[in-house]
């Protein structure tokens, strides 16, 4: 293991690497950060395939979920210590299942003498989440999944099938980034809904954000992720989100499941079947126009969720 520090050591957050296994026994190399006091209960953070281990706020930079944790934000990093990694992509031929993602972070943890868990998983981290709480039940104290079940649906696994189809033609041409381009648009479309779409962009201000239109948006969506994204990590985690599947039947610990009901990626009524297949399962329904993004937008709805959990 090697460990870094990356920020002064008032922010109490540093970068750790390690080695992890995985299914088939292969070794891998794993990132991650963690950040909060020294012994504080943990809390593990994960996001969408575009996230990464910057969840907070640093003197770096900002976190992809700084709404919902930092310094006296609902997972409170003056209470508790945030774990957080960087998704194994390629690394895994074909892909990492989300059980190899579950077993790398399983790795982290015991990188920074971390016993035992809380998880907040949106997304595909809630997918992880939900195969970690199976894979190591005595280590995860208790589970929040947003917007993620215990399977795909198989409309998300046909756009899904596009979007890589699109990528691997563009590699072919020569042109990975143009196809992640173009699948990152086709997401957008999945990840948002018709009525945001048809309130922002039907009559929008002249001076406004949306003013370009639809069109414009898209565009500047999947510009921004062809830039920082590797088409084959892409492939690979498009991939391993197909095929995940858990027996919610085996996580002992309490599970809050939150569905927004206009998510048509992860529709709530899956959501809502997994929960009636946990054991110490309860579901959470909110109305979203952002659809399955609700976990990025919803800040006063998540957090208040957040704060009946983690803040007693």
């Amino acid at each position: 293991m090697s460990v870094t520090l990356e920020h002064p050591p008032a922010l109490r957050c540093r970068d750790i690497s390690t080695i992890a296994l995985t299914t088939s026994g292969s070794p891998v190399r794993v990132t991650g950060r963690v950040a909060g006091p020294e012994g504080a209960p943990a809390v593990l953070v994960l996001g969408g395939i575009s996230s990464d281990r910057r969840v907070s706020d640093t003197v770096t930079g900002q976190g992809w979920w700084r709404q919902q944790a930092g310094a006296g934000k609902s997972i409170d990093t003056n209470r508790y210590r945030i774990l957080s990694f960087d998704f194994i992509g390629a690394d895994i031929p074909p892909f990492p299942s989300t059980q190899d993602q579950a077993r790398a972070i399983l790795a982290l943890a015991d990188a920074a003498h971390i016993r035992d868990l809380a998880i907040v998983g949106s997304s595909y981290g809630g997918m992880i989440g939900l195969a970690l709480a199976a894979l190591a039940p005595e280590r995860v104290r208790e589970l929040v999944v947003i917007s993620a079940a215990d399977r795909s649906s198989e409309m998300a696994k046909a756009w899904r099938s596009i979007q890589r189809d699109t990528v691997e033609l563009a590699i072919r041409l020569g042109d990975g980034k143009a196809g992640l381009d173009l699948a990152r648009r086709l997401a957008m479309t999945t990840y948002r809904t018709p009525e945001e779409f048809e309130d922002r962009f039907a009559a929008p201000d002249a001076n406004s954000r949306d003013a370009d239109g639809v069109t414009a948006y898209l565009g500047a969506r999947g510009k921004a992720w062809a830039e920082t994204v590797d088409p084959q990590r892409f492939l690979a985690l498009s991939r391993s989100m197909d095929a995940h599947r858990v027996d919610v039947s085996q996580i002992r610990c309490p599970v809050t499941y939150l569905a927004a009901l206009e998510d048509r990626l992860v529709p709530a009524d899956q959501i809502a079947e997994a929960a009636s297949h946990t054991p110490k399962g309860r579901l959470i329904t909110l109305s979203s126009v952002y659809g399955h993004d609700a976990f990025l937008k919803e800040d006063a709805i998540i957090g208040a969720t957040l704060d009946e959990i983690f803040g007693s």
